[in-house]
């Protein structure tokens, strides 16, 4: 079985669909592995911790991984070329297949689009149809990216071969963004009366529409005063007022055309294939070739043939944008994660997560210990990681833990349940700020790649809260274990047996370290026996003693193990009882006040000891003293109304 590694910068834009698409369809139904990754931008300081998603490029130069597809076109748009060249030859010696752009390097194939002849045809349709002589063009030049200044140059070859020429005026300079077209634009461009050209080719849809906006805001009229074209086939060309003028690219069969190569590269180990495709023009409205009064999609080719504008992801675009059932299904995944607060919770949910995400297989590889990385920081892929759970739905396997660790350098799939099972893979980092916790694989069974973006994002939320939540048990679990007598006898009170002052306050302050991560629910209570003096004054100090003694029984039993009670003082109590919500203290008042008479004729107290009770939200504050403070407020009022 042979793994191909896909890494793109982003699953939530047109062309990344549209390419993966076509990489996902070709190797459906092969015995091929493909394993995508979506990496953002090397040390990019865009988003809060985004720059995390790159380390996936360095997992995939593992020894596992056959051949390389490399969604260059979109890496260039943002990257230095020499930069990304670099990228791209660190994978040496696999075979990569570069989408986009030719790198002319040793073992790296190109599947480049074959604009010269669009471009050749888009100037001659606007110099013989529409009679256009001084023709403009918004470039791409500011990326620097060899995609901008191939479509720059094949527009000056186009020019040239229409006996056209290429006036420097004439060139704006934009980086593939509708804002930076405006701005190129508007600089020399403030009214109708400025316009000097009669057609303008864009380097792609999106600028094209900034710049129809831009001409529509100051009275330029599209198509009457200038005629535009863009680039790309866009949803945005095609519900744009009025529908854009385009170039087909296919980016669909740019993906399926790079899967193909790079299976046969995988296979004997070398990539030196160049593949062109070849771009088609589409007029619409915005060149005059449809006229505006026209509701219907359609488009003219080349030969001035009126074709219908069959486009599924526009036909679709309500529905894309509207989906009701993949909103739900993100609300139920963070309903799922929120009831889970340690890990191996999240294993015994993990079934009916990915059921809700259209995934068939998960797998959670941790670091023994997380690594922190800086937008700057190069990261090293470590030596070893620990498989810590699998769910595969396909074959019913399920792992906690199953004492796995492996190197990444030599293998990704840990398993022996996924290591031969073919399919289309995500590959993503688990990470939370500046900590890099490990890696996630999961198989997905559609091409809904933007929401597979989100709903992964919520898994690694979830797994890194838990992470931290679990490693805090254990450290309290280990800590708990090392107390000695000494230490035990310095926290317990020696009347009740319940914790001291001291031993409430750092436990208690511990337990809302926690509680703070994982926000769980919960009420600090403030308790006081009433009467103490009265009952010292009139019975004695040792019925006094059995007095306090009892009410600890009291409070023990109702809050039961799970709570943690503590004496502060005489006659006064904390309970800091996690989980229970606010609506079961009137039903715990009552509990209080039928024990303390069980209590108190068990223990032969010649009374009833009373109790009064004040309490506050664990959600209030993360500091014990400010909650004890707000409880013992409450304490005030509930014995203000108690004894006037």
């Amino acid at each position: 079985m042979r793994t191909i590694g896909v890494i793109i910068p982003t699953f939530t834009i047109e062309y990344s669909l549209d390419v993966l698409a076509g990489i996902s369809d070709f190797f459906r139904g092969t015995d091929a592995r493909v394993l995508i990754a979506q990496t953002n931008y090397l040390h990019s300081a865009d988003g809060t911790s985004d720059y995390q998603y790159w380390s996936s490029v360095e997992y995939f130069k593992s020894d596992e991984v056959d051949a390389v597809i490399v969604v260059s076109g979109l890496y260039a748009s943002s990257m230095q070329s020499e930069v990304l060249s670099d990228v791209i030859a660190a994978f040496a010696p696999k075979p990569v297949i570069s989408i986009a752009v030719d790198f002319n390097l040793d073992n790296v194939g190109a599947i480049l689009l074959d604009c010269k002849k669009s471009y050749c045809e888009v100037v001659s349709h606007l110099k013989d149809v529409h009679g256009c002589k001084r023709v403009a063009f918004i470039s791409a030049n500011l990326t620097g990216s060899a995609e901008a200044g191939g479509r720059f140059a094949a527009f000056k070859n186009a020019m040239q071969v229409n006996s056209l020429e290429v006036l420097p005026e004439l060139v704006f300079d934009g980086n593939f963004t509708d804002v930076s077209a405006v701005q190129a634009v508007s600089a020399k461009i403030k009214s109708r009366d400025d316009l000097d050209f009669d057609a303008m080719v864009c380097a792609n849809d999106l600028m094209a529409c900034g710049v129809m906006n831009y001409f529509a805001s100051i009275g330029i009229k599209v198509p009457d005063d200038v005629r535009i074209i863009g680039f790309d086939d866009s949803i945005a060309a095609s519900i744009a007022s009025p529908r854009l003028s385009t170039i087909n690219q296919d980016i669909y069969e740019l993906g399926r055309k790079s899967a193909q190569i790079a299976l046969d590269a995988a296979e004997n180990g070398i990539a030196d294939k160049i593949i062109y495709i070849d771009a088609e023009p589409k007029y619409r409205q915005s060149c005059g070739c449809v006229p505006l009064s026209d509701s219907e999609h359609v488009f003219k080719n080349q030969n001035c043939e009126l074709m219908a504008d069959k486009n599924e992801r526009m036909d679709n675009f309500p529905r894309f944008m509207n989906e009701i059932s993949e909103k739900n299904n993100i609300v139920s995944i963070i309903d799922i994660l929120q009831g889970a607060n340690t890990l191996k919770q999240i294993f015994y949910s993990m079934r009916y997560i990915i059921r809700h995400c259209d995934i068939s297989g998960i797998c959670i590889n941790f670091f023994y210990e997380e690594r922190f990385l800086e937008p700057a920081d190069d990261f090293a892929v470590p030596d070893e990681v620990e498989l810590y759970m699998l769910t595969d739905d396909k074959k019913s396997v399920e792992l906690f833990r199953p004492e796995i660790s492996f190197n990444p350098a030599k293998k990704l799939f840990a398993s022996r349940s996924s290591e031969n099972e073919p399919g289309i893979y995500i590959f993503q980092p688990i990470f939370s700020g500046e900590a890099n916790y490990g890696f996630l694989i999961c198989r997905i069974n559609g091409v809904k790649f933007a929401d597979y973006n989100v709903y992964l994002k919520i898994i690694s939320t979830g797994l890194v809260r838990a992470f931290d939540y679990t490693r805090k048990l254990r450290e309290n679990q280990h800590l708990a274990h090392e107390l000695t007598a000494l230490t035990i006898q310095s926290v317990t009170d020696e009347l009740t047996g319940i914790m001291n002052r001291r031993g409430f306050m750092e436990s208690g302050q511990s337990c809302l370290d926690i509680i703070s991560v994982t926000g769980e629910c919960g009420v600090v209570f403030f308790a006081d026996m009433d009467g103490l003096k009265k009952i010292n004054d009139t019975y004695g100090h040792d019925i006094g003693d059995i007095a306090i003694k009892t009410q600890a029984e009291v409070l023990k039993e109702i809050f039961g193990k799970s709570a943690i009670v503590g004496r502060l003082s005489g006659d006064e109590f904390g309970i800091i009882a996690v989980g229970m919500p606010l609506s079961a203290v009137k039903r715990i008042h009552l509990k209080i006040d039928l024990l303390n008479e069980k209590y108190s004729a068990k223990n032969g107290l010649p009374f009833v000891i009373s109790t009064s009770l004040g309490y506050v939200e664990l959600q209030n504050s993360s500091r014990l003293n400010d909650l004890l403070l707000m409880a013992d407020q409450s304490l005030y009022e509930e014995k203000h109304i108690k004894h006037g």
